[in-house]
Parts: C-alpha cells; sequence; structure tokens
C-alpha cells in the first residue's frame, strides 16, 4: 500500500502532468517511458512544492530518472530537519 508521499506524487504525475501511470512501477523512466517533458518537470517542481511543502530546484528534477527515484528525492526532503535553511 503507498505511503502518503507516493500517494500524492501519483496524484502529481496523474492530475497535473497528464501521464498515465497505468502500467508505471518505481523503476519506471519518467522521460522515455511515462514522456515526462520539460515543462512537465517545471510543472512538477511547483506542485511538489505546494501539496508536499518540500522545495525541489528544477534541476533535482531533471536529474531525477525513475518515479522511484523522485519518491527517494521527496522523502528525503520531507525528513530534513525544518530549521536548516533550503
Amino acid at each position: 500500500m503507498p505511503d502518503h508521499i507516493e500517494s500524492a506524487l501519483q496524484d502529481i504525475l496523474t492530475e497535473d502532468l497528464d501521464l498515465l501511470l497505468d502500467q508505471a512501477s518505481s523503476s519506471s523512466r519518467l522521460v522515455e517511458d511515462l514522456g515526462l517533458d520539460s515543462v512537465g518537470f517545471a510543472i512538477g517542481v511547483v506542485s511538489i512544492e505546494e501539496r508536499l511543502g518540500v522545495r525541489l530546484s528544477e534541476r533535482e528534477m531533471l536529474e531525477t530518472s525513475t518515479v522511484g527515484e523522485l519518491v527517494d528525492l521527496v522523502r528525503s526532503r520531507r525528513t530534513e530537519p525544518a530549521d536548516q535553511p533550503a
């Protein structure tokens, strides 16, 4: 069963970015398998920040290759202490 972060990212990918995740797994590649483009990456950064309260740079998002890497990146940001600068 997916956790909150996985569920929220799935919602972002399907609702905000119009990606089809029917056959997607954590190893699915964002660009090659799911068709995410540069505009999608920019929208994804904004959506992740708004829905999950996680600050990501567009560069970090572009360097993320798979759905699993994206989940891991967001998780790592969610566990950082709130008093450290972003």
